[in-house]
């Protein structure tokens, strides 16, 4: 019923390895492998492909995770520094910059052992944003030249890292970029919007944003290499949306900052700064204009929604909302267009069945919603409902909706807009699991489980009776359907409550009691947002939202089977395929995935029987028992990394070997 995630079953039930800086050496009783690499190794990491790779003095090294073997270096990356090592976002690719202190950024393929991009080979001294085209294989590029004198685009092509071509001046200052799948690229930029041949570079078309300045192409073009040396990306931010409700068309919502100079009588100058957001719509395959002239609102850019009858635009200070017509740019909604207000900014909108829109406002530490019926651009609720927190997740149902925020749990009565349920539950939306017997939510407030018939929202059911407290004084965080009863975890305990409401098991296992010893590496979790990244962009756009901050589920919908086929069709076919990878590739990638779709037996979990014993557990989810244990020494800055897929610790137990652990 609850679908694997961006921020839903899977996210609840993140594997939470807490690895602390303690003494000696590692020891388990069998390591799976160890391995003298014979010069200095300076740290290991895994990838989110789950290739495992090390710094050395020889090379940045690939290596079996099974047998410790090398499968390939790249020895132009040695000694390279552990800061400079990143994952890209919704790529399956990592930055890493060489060791001689020069400012280069090489983009790399951990599977294939190759350089994709460096900046130094292209030209560039400094990167500053870069887009990934997986559909046409390559990957734009956007830096400052040597001397950084000029701005340049550089387009590279995946497979071969080969620079195909560069552009400066006129298109210096890009601020957006979509893959059109066909080797063309649509960009936006401070003054244009155009649609490039991704392999020779060449012009479809080029189109001035505004009509009004379509014939000084050649003034715009000096003017943003001006604007490029003046104003920040964060200056002018931008979106370019696409969706099925306006076929062919593409839309530039951006934001523009506006600076205004009075004087005083005694000549002292007082500088007064303002954004604005702009709108314009174009026919994809001509770069014709669709609205004839920019629409401008006098608030800075936020969430950005595309419905079926228009563009639902929202500021990012304040409650100020419109939309605009896909087909002339008008604005529709409240007295001649000038909008409505809603309470709280807008965070997220949720699409119900007919056609009305859920709408999601930040105010601080509480939420408020209100429901948009677009047909007549009217708020439908005469006071909108509030809740604790910033809302992350919602689940239509079929006489209202369930709210989580990071702090409440309620349902919503969309039809006379009021809780069902007056005080709600406490603890959030990490606390709510299901599966076709209902839905669970784990009251903080009383430590008591609690389901949620969807059949019937008018309250919710007491599942056990005896609250279940953690010890430690922590708070639970996550929970997960799992072996036919619900998990409930923190960082050191973990419980077990049958459907029944009788508790299986609960386990606690002490902190370190040296704080300088301890250090939360959130291992399996920032492993998993790469992939969860992609999910939500995946499952945003099946609702057209060009911004969007909560998870939209509709369990009527089926679209729990469709979100999960297309995330899958991301990392194991669309991603890999145009980064033009090998079949070793392609199967890393989808038993990527489905290790996502999948829940661990076990746990890792750091404790300490003493102030200087700390030790790594595994715990079984099944029955909260130990399964397996590695202490550590007295290495005070012990350098390891944990793969929670395949359940394996790395450690680096001397300067030049690396031992592999199996749990």
């Amino acid at each position: 019923m609850k679908k694997s995630n961006v921020i839903s079953g899977i996210a609840r039930s993140l594997v939470v390895a807490f690895i602390i800086f303690s003494t000696n050496s590692l020891t388990a009783s069998n390591p799976l492998w160890t391995r003298d690499f014979k010069t200095n190794v300076n740290w290991q990491k895994v990838t989110p492909i789950g290739q495992l790779i090390a710094s050395t003095g020889k090379g940045l090294v690939g290596i079996n995770s099974d047998t410790g073997e090398e499968v390939w270096v790249i020895e132009s990356l040695k000694n390279c520094s552990g800061n400079s090592y990143s994952t890209i976002p919704q790529s399956p690719f990592i930055f890493v910059s060489p060791s001689d202190g020069s400012s280069d950024i090489n983009i790399v393929d951990p599977v294939e052992g190759k350089v994709v991009f460096s900046s130094g080979a292209a030209g560039l001294e400094k990167v500053t944003d870069q887009y990934f085209l997986y559909e046409s294989g390559k990957i734009l590029v956007i830096g400052t030249s040597k001397g950084g004198k000029n701005t340049e685009m550089v387009m590279v092509e995946m497979k071969s890292a080969k620079k195909l071509w560069s552009k400066s001046g006129a298109y210096s200052f890009i601020t957006g970029a979509k893959d059109l799948g066909n080797n063309e690229v649509l960009m936006t930029s401070a003054f244009f919007a155009s649609r490039i041949n991704a392999t020779d570079g060449s012009e479809i078309w080029k189109t001035a944003i505004d009509p009004k300045t379509a014939g000084m192409s050649s003034m715009l073009g000096m003017l943003e290499g001006f604007a490029a040396s003046k104003i920040s990306k964060d200056d002018i931010l931008s979106q370019l949306i696409t969706t099925p409700s306006a076929p062919g068309t593409f839309i530039i919502a951006a934001q523009k900052k506006n600076e205004s100079t009075k004087v005083d009588s005694k000549g002292n100058k007082t500088v007064s700064i303002s954004y604005t957001s702009v709108y314009m719509a174009f026919d994809i395959v001509t770069g014709k204009h669709k609205w004839p002239a920019v629409v401008e609102l006098r608030f800075p850019l936020g969430v950005s929604y595309a419905s079926e009858r228009g563009l639902l635009v929202c500021s990012s200070s304040d409650g100020n909302i419109n939309m605009l017509s896909y087909a002339d740019g008008s604005k529709l909604l409240g007295k001649k267009g000038g909008g409505i207000g809603i309470k709280g900014t807008a965070t997220g909108m949720v699409p119900l069945s007919d056609g009305k829109l859920l709408i999601a406002g930040s105010q601080g530490k509480n939420s408020s919603l209100s429901l948009l019926d677009p047909a007549t651009g009217s708020l439908i609720f005469e006071k909108a409902p509030k809740i604790k927190g910033n809302v992350t997740y919602t689940e239509i149902l079929k006489s209202g909706i369930l709210v989580g925020t990071d702090e409440a749990v309620n349902v919503l009565n969309l039809t006379t807009g009021e809780w069902y349920n007056e005080d709600g539950l406490e603890g959030g939306a990490g606390l709510i699991t299901s599966d076709d017997s209902g839905i669970y939510i784990f009251n903080t407030g009383d430590n008591l489980l609690y389901k949620l018939d969807p059949s019937n929202l008018s309250s919710f059911q007491k599942v056990s009776s005896t609250p279940l407290v953690f010890q430690g004084k922590e708070q639970p965080q996550q929970s997960e359907i799992y072996d036919g009863g619900i998990l409930i975890t923190s960082e050191q305990n973990m419980a077990l409550i049958e459907k029944s409401g009788t508790v299986r098991y609960t386990s606690y296992f002490p902190a370190p009691g040296i704080s300088d010893f301890r250090k939360a590496l959130l291992i399996a979790s920032a492993v998993r947002a790469a992939y969860y990244t992609a999910a939500f962009a995946t499952y945003s756009a099946a609702f057209g939202a060009a911004s969007q901050s909560i998870e939209v589920k509709d369990s009527r919908s089926g679209a729990t089977k469709q979100v999960t086929g297309e995330i899958s069709k991301a990392f194991g076919d669309a991603t890999v395929a145009g980064a033009g990878a090998t079949a070793s590739y392609i199967k890393m990638a989808q038993q990527r995935f489905k290790a996502t779709t999948q829940t661990n037996d076990y746990m890792l979990v750091m404790t300490s029987e003493g102030k200087k014993d700390a030790k790594l557990l595994q715990v079984s989810r099944k029955n909260g028992q130990v399964m397996n244990t590695i202490l550590l020494g007295k290495d005070k800055e012990p350098v390891y990394d944990v793969d929670m897929w395949l359940g394996r610790l790395y450690y680096l137990k001397e300067s030049s070997k690396i031992e592999g652990y199996q749990f």
